[in-house]
């Protein structure tokens, strides 16, 4: 057996859509296809070349390495096929090709006869320890739509986004995923093409097109990958040759598990990973429900599937950044894979940015502790995502307690009090300038609330924020030569951040009244000097400067108050 293929079957394959992609046959004659279907009796391939004509479908030829392999002659680049599969129970089932780097925009799509367009010179911005690292994340099916609904390609896409996250001083944008899928209730989560950006948008050329622009500007392309679960959508992976070739059993969102101990499931999905990353130029993924996966594979099998990914990834291309959406209490993430760990470079942490909205949305003198940290001991992003402003919740600016200048007071404070924590930030679009409906993936966020005095000078605001928090190390250093120390943890909350001789106090009152002779601890003894604001929400008056005697400060903070003063 040749070793790539034996790389397939043991399940460490880097380049599986090598081995089964189609590709033109020598001569010009035709096109030659590869599949893996092993308990098939039969195998076809159909397409426009001949009409889709069942009696004309060329044969492919089961070999001895369990893989089928033929000619269809007068196949041409651009048509669309499909397989046509004797299956294992004895019925026909006809089949597209889950590897190919395209489909026609379709429910279960056939798949289209295409090579891949040049990668784009990845930019893997820094984005670790030591440097800023601010996420915006989007759905492209709905970020933007035209007049009568259409989608936006990755093109028309890229005109309007990336202005925006460089006016927004964002490192980079996540994509929800933009592989193929059948049905957009699912934000693109339930996958059937995991080699191709979705033809909706424009397929492989486009991609690469939106994510050129972006490194063009200095922006860093992170996608979501789904290597959990996919679509159970009859004609994809399901059942693909009479057996559960692909899957494990039912998932809990109407969708099927991957067999994470098959080795040619493995094959299948690391070489997806590798494909986004390498011919097509993202600098990251963000691994879907990497906590549902070790639930459900109580023995290991998701976890040393993590372990390969992320070696694998970050062996084959310094740089790339690997971010765990979730994952279960004690099972290290972010520790290295020779020390027991799962080798991300991040996990996201939702707990206290949603514990701080709830507390927001609870009335006034009603806000006592809350969670300032959630995860210990990883590196994490501080993540206000899709699912936060989806229903049941809904979008953040509606929920806070108040009128409406008090919303957008404690939207101001919000966003300051998540830039100002420990670890890196996601927030999802529209909470940038306060989108009122929740995120719905049939229709566009209210872009014209911007016309809005309130929903602009919060657009403004954000900018400003952001740009403040690249500029200063102590809000992003994390690690040696950083510090941290609570000061405060209640209706009003305090904490120090030092790094590179920087020392920041980022002070928060959550309640409306101003709180006169607020006595702080700073953690450090010794210290003496003065505290000047130097960035704040704008919801009232500036914090007064303040003298520290020996550590230990007095402040009179004002209602809503947010503020990071710098000592001097």
């Amino acid at each position: 057996m040749r070793p790539d293929i034996a790389d397939f079957y043991l399940g460490v394959s880097r380049d599986a859509a090598g081995l089964f992609a189609p590709r033109p046959a020598g001569g010009g004659d035709g096109w030659l296809f590869c599949v893996f279907a092993p308990h098939a009796r039969r195998v076809q391939v159909l397409g426009d070349w001949n009409g889709w004509d069942l009696y004309s479908a060329a044969e492919l030829t089961p070999c001895e390495d369990g893989l089928w392999r033929g000619k269809a002659a007068g196949a041409r680049h651009g048509q669309l096929y499909k397989y046509n599969i004797l299956c294992a129970d004895g019925v026909w089932r006809l089949r597209t090709d889950p590897f190919a780097p395209g489909y026609e925009p379709s429910a279960v799509a056939a798949a289209r006869l295409q090579g891949l367009p040049c990668p784009p010179a990845p930019l893997r911005p820094a984005a670790g320890a030591d440097h800023p690292l601010n996420i915006y994340e989007l759905h492209a099916g709905s970020w933007r739509r035209h007049w009568d609904g259409r989608y936006y390609g990755f093109d028309a896409l890229a005109d309007r986004l990336v202005p925006w996250a460089v006016e927004h001083h964002f490192t980079h944008i996540e994509l929800m995923p933009p592989a193929e899928y059948p049905f957009d209730g699912s934000w693109g989560y339930q996958l059937t093409g995991y080699f191709a950006p979705s033809a909706r948008f424009g397929g492989a050329d486009a991609f690469v097109r939106l994510v050129e622009r972006c490194h063009g500007a200095g922006l860093g392309v992170l996608a979501d990958f789904v290597p959990i679960h996919f679509a159970p959508d009859d004609g994809a992976l399901t059942w693909y040759d009479g057996t559960a070739l692909f899957e494990a059993g039912p998932s809990d969102w109407g969708s099927l598990v991957f067999d994470l101990a098959s080795g040619p499931v493995r094959s299948f999905l690391l070489s997806a990973a590798c494909r986004w990353v390498g011919d097509l130029g993202c600098d990251g993924l963000r691994v879907d429900a990497v906590g549902y996966a070790l639930n459900r594979w109580p023995g290991g099998e998701a976890a040393s599937f993590f372990r390969l990914l992320t070696d694998t990834l970050h062996a084959r291309y310094p740089g790339v950044l690997l971010i765990a959406e979730d994952t279960l209490p004690g099972c290290r993430a972010t520790a290295p894979t020779d020390e027991g760990g799962l080798g991300f470079d991040y996990v996201w942490d939702a707990g206290p940015m949603r514990a701080l909205a709830d507390t927001l949305a609870a009335p006034f003198g009603c806000r006592g502790e809350g969670p300032v940290f959630g995860r210990t001991g990883e590196r994490c992003v501080q993540a206000f995502s899709h699912d936060d402003c989806a229903w049941p919740g809904g979008a953040l600016l509606p929920r806070l307690y108040g009128d409406r200048m008090q919303q957008f007071a404690q939207a101001r404070l919000f966003l300051l009090y998540q830039t100002a924590l420990p670890g890196k930030q996601l927030i999802f679009s529209g909470c940038e300038f306060g989108q009122l409906a929740p995120f719905d993936p049939g229709r566009e966020p209210d872009w014209y609330l911007l016309a809005d005095g309130e929903h602009r000078a919060l657009s403004d605001y954000c900018g400003a924020l952001w740009q403040f928090y690249a500029g200063h190390t102590a809000l992003f250093r994390e690690g040696s030569g950083a510090a941290f120390h609570l000061a405060a943890n209640g209706p009003v909350r305090a904490w120090v951040r030092r790094a590179d001789g920087e020392t920041l106090l980022c002070v928060f009152n959550l309640e409306p009244a101003s709180r006169p002779g607020v006595r702080l601890d700073l953690g450090m003894p010794s210290c003496r000097g003065q505290l000047r604001e130097i960035f704040g929400t704008g919801a009232t008056a500036p914090v007064p400067t303040a003298q520290v005697w020996d550590g230990q400060v007095t402040l009179e903070l004002p209602g809503f108050c947010g503020a990071v003063l710098t000592l001097c």
